[in-house]
């Protein structure tokens, strides 16, 4: 037999990364058009148009790339028709477009122009080292000469002082934060996203060990003991309808219904359920519990409801020899109703002698008491229904 291969399946949200093969500069163009199914030309074009708007291209595509993760891998993206060294001439005129932009806006003059575009380009060598990770010597020093360029910018910035007027001021303030927030936004995003995927690859252990916890306990448990009672036809059912019920309570109701939960609430339909489970197991027979509505709260003006519809279970189960009890329960409209119906041997109602109590007192009575009404139709041969109804308040949010 060959061995089993588990099927990779995309992520139902993928996340945003940046390309690795076919980057130019870091690759965040190649990676919104392969997130957004848009041409990496189309990409390219905005961020060097956009960057003629005082440079709010290139400080987009900065802030992007410090932000997003670099993929571990990667094909290069669709749409490259025209020829590589158009791209590179992209990025020269975003450059150059947000340099241009930023000298007429701030009046620093040329020198403050040039020392800017230093800073720029030590945060790029440094961005860059910081993609290529733990590496040789080639990255640590291009990371060194990246941040020796943008603090030698700022100090120079600095050392102009008033030569070089407002301007110049203001570009050596600012070129001071951006220099730190390049030197250390990088390393607390890398430092915030390793505590993200260490969180979720966690929970993910955690909840495989719950699982693989649940289905020793419950299920291989149970598999174990049919084996050693397989000579037992009505044994091995009884153990299989116990685990098939468990199993379906784990597996489909909500979270904060489970029984024993913290913030568990206690309703009719899981009463019911447990009452059913109940049943199977002391009559080795099947019920099928089919509910429909809002959740009603379970509790002492409910609670005869599910006595009743127990005993109504029981009397199937015992005297109609049957192996199947049909169960049907519904709130609506401030109502809740059950309906128990069997096939089998049915019985007249009215000869049922005085002395027997399970019809007359432990239903019709039960219900009576509560402020509902039972009413149970049979005949000998055609099966019997128990139907049972009372008034109750409003839904459970």
């Amino acid at each position: 037999m060959p061995a089993y291969t588990p099927v990779a399946r995309p992520p139902l949200t993928p996340r945003f990364t940046r390309v690795r093969e076919g980057r130019v500069v870091a690759g965040v163009a190649a990676g919104l058009s392969e997130h957004l199914l848009v041409d990496v030309r189309f990409v390219r074009l905005f961020f060097t148009l956009a960057s003629l708007a005082g440079g709010l291209g290139a400080l987009l595509y900065l802030a992007v790339w410090v932000m997003t993760p670099l993929a571990p891998g990667g094909a290069a993206p669709a749409g490259t028709a025209w020829p590589r060294r158009v791209d590179y001439l992209l990025a020269a005129i975003a450059s150059a477009a947000s340099l241009a932009t930023l000298q007429v806006t701030d009046g620093g003059g040329s020198a403050v122009t040039a020392v800017l575009g230093l800073v720029a380009v030590g945060a790029v060598l440094a961005l860059q080292a910081y993609d290529r990770g733990r590496g040789g010597g080639g990255t640590a020093a291009a990371l060194a000469a990246g941040i020796a360029l943008i603090f030698g910018g700022v100090i120079a910035l600095a050392v102009m002082g008033d030569a070089a007027g407002t301007g110049g001021v203001v570009a050596a303030v600012a070129a001071t934060f951006f220099g730190v927030g390049v030197v250390v936004v990088p390393v607390i995003a890398r430092l915030a996203r390793s505590l993200v995927q260490e969180r979720e690859e966690k929970a993910a252990a955690d909840q495989r060990a719950e699982i693989a916890s649940r289905l020793h306990d419950s299920v291989l448990q149970t598999l174990a003991l049919i084996q050693k009672r397989s000579g037992d036809p009505e044994e091995v059912a009884r153990l299989a309808r116990g685990q098939e019920r468990e199993l379906r309570a784990w597996l489909f109701d909500a979270a904060g219904k489970m029984p024993g939960s913290a913030d568990a609430v206690p309703t009719v339909f899981a009463a019911l359920g447990r009452a059913a489970g109940e049943v199977e197991d002391l009559f080795s027979v099947v019920v099928n519990l089919v509910t429909v509505g809002g959740e009603c709260g379970f509790d002492a003006a409910t609670e005869p409801v599910v006595l009743a519809a127990r005993e109504a279970m029981v009397n199937a189960a015992a005297h109609a020899g049957v192996e199947r009890v049909d169960v049907y329960a519904e709130y609506l409209a401030g109502e809740l109703a059950v309906f128990v119906r069997d096939r089998g041997a049915g019985f007249d109602p009215a000869a049922v002698p005085a002395d027997r109590h399970g019809v007359r007192d432990s239903i019709t009575g039960r219900m009576a008491r509560a402020g509902g009404v039972a009413r149970v139709t049979s005949a000998p041969g055609e099966g019997t229904e128990v139907e049972l109804t009372l008034p109750v308040g409003e839904p459970l949010r």
